[in-house]
């Protein structure tokens, strides 16, 4: 009998907190299992989590960033330690492609002793543009996300599960440039101070929120929690790449389910 249900999650703008809540409510209900939630969006929730037990499961959530897995989450994915629990993992995109990042985070669960055994890959709205991926998850994905969830359920409840192949490459595809970029902020700030509380990095000033430091991620929290509207990037290479997803990424795309 399965008797904690881990969820861990990286979710800036929300989603991948939504889908991974979701799927955990779920695998509690359908296990008779309680529930623990580890928020590790912010620096402050990435401290090292105890250990899995051999009957306890893991949901791991978090936004595809290039194609990766969050490069933040690699020490903190490899601090895990799973003792043979399985691990739900979930890849969450903006309906451009999630390449290798599900291989990549089970390959890293693997590692740590964790038996994958359901993966998933959901759209959410592109943090770059709300014209790709418009309102995502909506309804049908969150059915989706239930249906993957008790699939996933009555395959730990039946126990021994096997772990399941993903689509992805090894090597996996490499990681963009990282030149620095940070946001700006426009005329009408009220030092509300919520894009600090929202930043994953803590690059924002608790002092002044017009100045950010050394670290952004562009994974536009800052912008999305800005009540005045006023935080921006304007980044040329930002705005080539919301140009290209504009053009190219329209079409709606599925989540894809590996069970």
């Amino acid at each position: 009998m399965t008797r904690t249900i881990r969820t861990l999650f990286f979710s800036p703008t929300h989603s991948s907190r939504k889908i991974a809540l979701a799927i955990a409510d779920t695998l509690a209900a359908a296990l008779g299992a309680k529930k623990e939630v580890h928020d590790v969006t912010l620096p402050e929730g990435r401290v090292q989590s105890k250990p899995c037990g051999p009957d306890d499961a893991l949901v791991l959530a978090f936004p595809v960033y290039g194609g990766r897995v969050p490069q933040v989450l690699e020490a903190l994915l490899a601090d895990l330690e799973g003792q043979g629990a399985c691990a739900v993992v979930v890849a969450v995109y903006g309906n451009r492609h999630y390449d290798d990042a599900l291989l990549e985070a089970g390959d890293l669960l693997t590692r740590r002793g964790f038996k994958v055994i359901a993966a998933a890959a959901f759209i959410a709205e592109h943090s770059l543009t709300p014209k790709v991926g418009t309102g995502r998850p909506d309804d049908a994905d969150m059915q989706r996300v239930a249906d993957f969830a008790r699939a996933a359920a009555e395959k730990i409840a039946r126990g021994n599960p096997a772990p399941v192949t993903v689509k992805g490459q090894r090597p996996y595809k490499e990681r963009g440039p990282t030149a620095p970029v940070s946001p700006k902020t426009g005329e009408g700030c009220t030092e509300c101070m919520l894009c600090v509380a929202s930043c994953p990095m803590g690059v924002i000033s608790a002092h002044n929120p017009r100045l950010v430091s050394q670290g952004c991620i562009c994974c536009f929290a800052c912008v999305k929690s800005c009540p005045e509207g006023i935080k921006y990037f304007d980044d040329e290479r930002i705005a080539q790449i919301r140009a290209m997803l504009e053009s190219k990424c329209g079409a709606r795309k599925e989540p894809e389910l590996f069970l």
